[in-house]
């Protein structure tokens, strides 16, 4: 082999190697993270014309791109379902490759020098300086006869950074670090950091993420069916038919002669025709319709689903989803097809319940969102299944209470039975020990005016399976007698009254006093800015006769146990 041809090989694998090496050290920025990239619509942003120097200006930014993503709808609502990254990648030199050979380029000079560094608002019409830094991926101005259309021309360059970063990648934007108006689609959304410029980016994520077509004119090249465009006029036929009448959704002409008069879009004020408007309900439609498509509401799922389960004893079961905001999910586990719970992400599941043989735990979720009104999409579900091969029948597990086998509680007052980790599907059957008689249903039930101490006893039922029973003691404490000696005091000079307990002081009670309406006069805590028990005898109330309607309510507190007596009316 020629020596000189040699050390070219030489010389060329080495410089790969640096180029390679160059792309790993390349930081990420987490700008968002919601759970593994594998369930997840993961938006990775990359930085062109951003010197070393200007990585700090770059994570601003992408920051500021992030913020005004999530300000529109509808991916304010799905903003759960999206990771973000943005990749600090580096440029030689800053700024976009500028010609000005584009029939529409304002030519000119602009003196960046009398602006601070991050202006950014020049009009779209500005003269633009002709530049050819040496950018990581070259993105340049004046692609296709049009200045503003500004296209990364370096794509294996971003191929490989991808690659070796976040190769999950969903949807990927290029911020050029240019402070004058441009952009474009295609693989890539590109947008300058133009004031006006991250409308471009979001317009151009509408045809790549969710394959939407421009409702403005842009050439009989792309004059194809899409959600939005239709060469058919047909109320029955076009794609938005669900949405005629709807905030506006109609069928529109693109233009009156010619092809344009050909061809017809759902709305007049969208995103896809005009960056300053919102997206159009059908728009936004396609864009939900795409982030599930792309992405699972099943973040997590515990256990994991790789392989079957055997189960001998009860066990939690677990989701972590992605959720719209407000949530618009509707959910269902069902048990052999069977519901057992509805909108909850956790359930305990007992062996008792299952079959012999092979089981199914099933998780439904339904969007119901009135962003979606095609039936396709509205009767999409999303769901996981776990499977159990079950060797034999089991009975029920016997239910355990949340405080044990007894409670305590005021005489005459309430109380709260509640089981704990309750089996979801069952039918917990609550009966008074002494009558056995069946008396409440459900995991959590509450006894009101309660007079003496009892026993109830609970059972979980599924089906024609019953568990065991457990005992549950209800302990009622004394009861306490209300207050009955009074004293009034009116003092007509100083316009007070003054009302005074007389019964033998117990230093185990005290005194709250009610007003009319019944609500307690507590002392106010100024250092912990609340109301608070008094913990002296409070046996005594002073107040003015002009705040007072003249009926005042005192009972007798059991410090300890905080139980009360029967109010006693005090009238003056």
């Amino acid at each position: 082999m020629n020596k000189n041809l040699f050390i070219a090989l030489i010389v060329l694998c080495i410089s790969a190697l640096q180029l390679r090496a160059q792309s790993s050290l390349f930081k990420i920025d987490t700008l968002q993270y919601q759970g593994t990239d594998k369930h997840i619509v993961n938006l990775v942003i990359l930085g062109d014309g951003y010197t070393k120097a200007q990585l700090d200006d770059y994570a601003a930014d992408a920051k500021q791109f992030t913020n005004y993503f999530f300000s529109i709808e509808p991916f304010k609502q799905y903003s759960s379902f999206f990771n973000v990254f943005a990749i600090r990648t580096i440029s030689e030199e800053s700024g976009a490759v500028h010609d000005c050979k584009a029939g529409d380029c304002v030519h000119g000079e602009t003196d960046l020098s009398k602006y601070p560094p991050r202006y950014n608002k020049f009009t779209r019409d500005h003269a633009v300086p002709i530049a050819h830094p040496n950018t990581i991926f070259g993105s340049s101005f004046d692609n296709g006869g049009l200045h503003r259309l500004v296209v990364p021309q370096k794509n294996d360059r971003i191929e490989e950074v991808l690659k070796m970063h976040t190769p999950n990648y969903t949807q990927v934007v290029v911020l050029v670090n240019s402070p004058f108006y441009g952009g474009s689609g295609g693989k890539w959304a590109t947008s300058t950091v133009n004031f006006k410029s991250n409308d471009i980016a979001v317009h151009e994520i509408g045809h790549s993420f969710a394959q939407l077509a421009d409702e403005y004119w842009a050439g009989n090249q792309y004059a194809i069916e899409s959600a939005n465009r239709s060469q058919s006029a047909d109320a029955k036929q076009v794609p938005w038919k669900y949405w005629l009448g709807k905030d506006g959704v109609g069928i529109y002409s693109y233009g009156g002669k010619g092809s344009p008069s050909n061809w017809f879009r759902p709305h007049e004020y969208c995103k896809m025709q005009y960056l300053v408007a919102p997206f159009c309900p059908v728009c936004q439609e396609q864009f939900v319709a795409s982030i599930k498509k792309k992405s699972s509401p099943f973040i997590q799922v515990k256990p994991a689903l790789d392989k079957p389960i055997t189960l001998d004893s009860v066990q939690k079961f677990s989701l972590r989803l992605a959720k719209p905001s407000p949530n618009t999910f509707k959910m269902s586990w069902l048990l052999n097809d069977q519901t057992i719970a509805t909108d909850i992400d956790s359930i305990y599941l007992d062996p008792g319940m299952l079959s012999v043989g092979a089981n199914t735990l099933k998780v439904m979720i339904q969007d119901t969102t009135n962003l979606l009104r095609n039936p396709s999409y509205v009767n999409h579900r999303d769901s996981v299944v776990w499977t159990f091969n079950q060797v034999k029948l089991l009975e029920l597990a016997k239910p355990s209470t949340t405080w044990g086998d007894t409670l305590e509680t005021c005489y005459g007052g309430a109380q709260v039975l509640t089981v704990k980790h309750p089996i979801a599907g069952l039918e917990y059957r609550w009966y008074d020990a002494a009558t056995g008689f069946w008396e409440e249903t459900g995991s959590n039930i509450f006894l009101q005016n309660i007079v003496e101490s009892k026993v109830y006893l609970v059972r979980g039922i599924w089906d024609d399976r019953v568990s065991e029973k457990t005992k549950v003691y209800i302990n009622i404490l004394d009861k306490i007698d209300k207050p009955k000696n009074i004293h009034v005091k009116i003092d007509k000079k100083k316009n007070t009254v003054q009302l005074t307990v007389k019964d033998k002081v117990d230093a185990r009670y005290n005194y709250i006093w009610l007003n009319e309406e019944g609500n307690p006069i507590y002392e106010w805590d100024e250092f912990n800015g609340e109301y608070v028990r008094p913990t002296g005898v409070n046996n005594v109330l002073t107040m003015k006769l002009t705040t007072s309607s003249g009926k005042i309510y005192v009972q007798k507190i059991d410090k300890e146990t905080t139980c009360k007596s029967e109010k006693t009316i005090v009238i003056f």
